[in-house]
């Protein structure tokens, strides 16, 4: 079987000149490239059991904070996840890696690093910087929040945005009777009493700006 490293990355030049780089690099490999959140769900369930490694940029059009993230550590608990962001800030980077991810690679830097890192991450290696350490509020949040169900997530996304019952059934095609015993399965894995502190809790994580 050909192991696949996944690109997730909506620049199509950067994508692909990464993509044509790694296929390169590494020939015993297949590399996939999607350009969203979506894409990126429905590729992992067609090909998730081949999926090795996927580089994944946290600012897609579709996505909240690390709520792709954490959709794809749901999809493919077996593959590594790297993050691969224009965002190098050590708040991002201390996040990310409490949530799990094997490694923070910048944008900005050159090809040939970014391409040694796929080789790094596929032998198992971490690569953070070392001014960047897991902290351990987060790491106890992530565990909480990967119990969410993907339309959990979905409607807690919904939450941070100050959505209604109401506007999320419209907008995920439920009844207000099914929002409501989502809100309450979130309430409940995420350890809080009520709505509003199940915003304060995910806001940090819902988002990348």
């Amino acid at each position: 079987m050909r192991w696949i490293v996944l690109i997730v990355d909506d620049h199509p030049l950067v994508g692909q000149a990464f993509e044509l780089s790694i296929r390169a690099a590494y020939p015993h490999l297949d590399v996939g490239r999607v350009t969203s959140a979506a894409e990126a769900e429905q590729y992992a369930r067609l090909y998730g059991s081949r999926v090795k490694l996927v580089m994944l940029d946290l600012l897609l059009p579709d996505a909240d904070g690390f709520s792709a993230l954490l959709r794809l550590q749901q999809l493919l608990p077996d593959s590594a996840v790297a993050i691969v962001s224009s965002r190098a800030d050590s708040h991002s980077i201390s996040m990310a890696r409490a949530f799990g991810v094997q490694g923070y690679l910048p944008k900005a830097a050159p090809v040939e690093t970014l391409v040694n890192g796929v080789g790094a991450l596929l032998r198992g290696e971490e690569l953070f910087p070392a001014d960047a350490p897991a902290d351990a509020a987060v790491i106890d949040f992530h565990k909480r929040v990967a119990r969410l169900s993907a339309a959990q997530l979905r409607v807690l996304r919904a939450l941070s945005d100050g959505k209604l019952n109401k506007e999320i059934a419209g907008e995920m095609n439920l009844t207000e009777g099914t929002v409501k015993q989502h809100v309450s399965a979130i309430l409940k894995k995420l350890e809080v009493n009520n709505r509003s502190q199940a915003v304060l809790a995910a806001a940090p994580f819902m988002r990348t700006s």
